[in-house]
């Protein structure tokens, strides 16, 4: 237990994981800025799907 496994993901040594709070609150109030916010959080899954799944798997 007490050895520690050292990922790397795109040449990137992965630290250990941190709670980082969001800085923004998305928050919805109306139907257009429900689709703005589920457009703006698929965009970003899309754009960075290789890292995130990196990240869910170390």
């Amino acid at each position: 237990m007490t050895t520690q496994t050292v990922k790397k993901v795109h040449g990137i040594t992965l630290q250990k994981r941190a709670f980082i709070a969001p800085s923004k609150v998305a928050c919805v109030k109306t139907p257009l800025q429900r689709s703005e916010v589920i457009k703006a959080a698929r965009k970003v899954i899309s754009t960075h799907r290789d890292v995130l799944i990196a990240l869910k798997d170390r």
